[in-house]
């Protein structure tokens, strides 16, 4: 027996208007350091139903530890919100998750959380996610990744009962966002859907997810890139990113996600930078445990990106859109990156990417694969 989760999904032109249509008094609106200088924070306070009282949590960091992301749970518990709203990227939107779920259980901490065992959410409170970038999937999904320190890893908090009861993708909301962040985030949703496609947990639901959402952001992507303000471009990423972002939390992701994870906490890089560098060497890892299925995807990517195999094709198209795929071309120095070697392989081994990944990958595997991800010199 399977089941497929998902919030209840509000899109298109002008879709932040319907936070005016709930039940809303009191709501905590949780924001990052880069957005609380823009207006877009103010622009969901403006939607809220007339005589909603709010509080602005916009502190939250890139890759932030559980103690960045909690710092304010006393001022949110006196508050008591009836909603939480997570407004940003993924930090911002797992911080909320985060929030809500140690609101409800003041009893348990992040790690008594599993997937298995029943946590009674949603007697307080209620979850909203508005995703400000395209690509984190994280208004769909039932984890939330946090850093541990000192430790350099990412720890997932994971239950389908933080799924946002609302996902909000108005491409209003993605409008400024830069093309430094805008590849990023998208590369992460390619990664996403390839990732969800081949997974062992993969499901017909999930399929149809992924090829879709492939066929909107690689036909979109490089359009949006060149004309930044073009709303049905922006949209088709948008509605692509949560799509990917929908496969894979049925799904599960792979090695790609694993070897990401372990670099982006070591050596502080996006993570849509990392799991990009992975997702070609990955593919042609798993080619012999997938290859059918890998060229199902390759024939959705637009002509001019093609190659003979998806790895070609994936490599083809990052280039074409300015996004590194190689460990050396993102600031990383070769004697730190290889002196950190084990450490990174240890990180990867611990991830559940391995579990779900189509093809069985050990010790010697990972090594491998961290020391191709560096690019040869010269």
């Amino acid at each position: 027996m399977w089941f497929f989760r998902a919030p209840t999904i509000v899109f298109g032109e002008e879709s932040l208007s319907y936070l005016s249509s709930l039940e809303i008094r009191k709501a905590v609106i949780v924001t990052d350091r880069y957005l609380a200088k823009t207006e877009l924070p103010d622009k969901v306070r403006a939607a809220l139903p007339s005589g909603a009282e709010s509080l602005v949590v916009a502190d939250i960091g890139e890759e932030p530890t559980l103690g960045q992301m909690t710092q304010h749970l006393e001022e949110i518990r006196r508050f008591q919100p009836e909603w939480l709203l997570g407004v940003g990227g993924g930090s911002s939107i797992d911080t909320a998750k985060i929030l809500f779920f140690l609101y409800e259980r003041p009893d348990l901490t992040v790690y008594d959380a599993t997937p298995l065992v029943p946590l009674g959410l949603r007697k307080k409170c209620r979850l909203i996610a508005v995703p400000t970038t395209s690509g984190t999937g994280s208004e769909g999904t039932w984890a939330a990744v946090l850093s541990e320190e000192p430790e350099r890893r990412k720890h997932e908090l994971a239950s389908p009962e933080i799924i946002p009861d609302y996902a909000i993708l108005d491409p209003e909301m993605v409008l400024s966002l830069p093309p430094e962040a805008t590849r990023n985030t998208a590369v992460d949703a390619i990664v996403h859907a390839i990732e969800g496609y081949t997974s062992t947990w993969k499901n017909p639901y999930s399929d149809a997810f992924s090829e879709k959402a492939l066929e909107l952001i690689l036909g979109s992507l490089p359009g949006v890139l060149a004309h930044p303000s073009d709303r049905k471009l922006r949209g088709d990423v948008h509605i692509g990113a949560s799509m990917a972002g929908l496969s894979f939390s049925n799904s599960q992701i792979g090695l790609a996600h694993a070897l990401g994870h372990a670099l982006g906490a070591r050596f502080k890089i996006p993570h849509g930078k990392t799991v990009g560098i992975f997702l070609p060497l990955v593919i042609d890892f798993n080619r012999s445990a997938c290859e059918e299925r890998y060229a199902r995807l390759n024939a959705i990517f637009p002509a001019p990106y093609r190659g003979a195999h998806l790895a070609d094709s994936v490599r083809r198209f990052f280039q074409g859109i300015g996004q590194a795929y190689l460990v050396k071309d993102v600031g990383v120095e070769r004697k730190e990156y290889f002196s950190a070697l084990e450490e990174l392989v240890s990180g990867a081994s611990e991830s559940t990417g391995l579990v779900t990944n189509p093809r069985d990958s050990g010790t010697p595997e990972l090594r491998e694969l961290f020391t191709e991800a560096f690019g040869s010199e010269g």
